[in-house]
């Protein structure tokens, strides 16, 4: 006499079922991607668009365009800062706010005292933009 269910064979006069069980057809309107990785795609895009210009400026500016000196460690750390803030250009293309006619790089003592509005930066000719000399003027107290 078998034990419990040892030797016997299945009672079940169905097919054992598979996933999914019916064979899969591509869908006529393929689903959408999603919000998350659109926006997971454009976040890459702007970080590599800041990156290549941020490159590209420290090709150009060996030195600080407020004081003229090298860059270091420290205060002397180099910074990008945007001639046209980013928030005047908000809603554009990360190409039109990042680009070699708006960025120079600044030591951060001196990125903080053009943030801070201590120094104001303003390009001689607009059509160079920060490729050409800037004008800099200290605030008066």
């Amino acid at each position: 006499m078998p034990q419990c269910g040892v030797g016997r064979q299945p009672t079940s006069a169905h097919p054992p079922l598979r996933f999914p069980p019916y064979p899969m057809t591509p869908l006529a309107f393929p689903k959408p991607p999603s919000r998350k990785s659109e926006k997971r795609a454009a976040r890459q895009v702007r970080r590599t668009q800041i990156a290549l210009i941020r490159r590209k400026v420290g090709q150009r500016d060996r030195r600080c365009r407020v004081c003229g000196e090298g860059f270091g460690y420290g205060e002397l750390t180099p910074e990008m800062h945007e001639l046209t803030s980013r928030a005047r250009l908000r809603g554009r293309p990360p190409e039109e706010i990042f680009n070699m006619t708006n960025c120079v790089m600044l030591h951060r003592r001196c990125h903080r005292e053009v943030t801070e509005r201590r120094v104001s930066l303003a390009p001689v000719d607009p059509a160079q933009g920060a490729n050409g000399s800037l004008e800099v003027r200290r605030a008066e107290a």
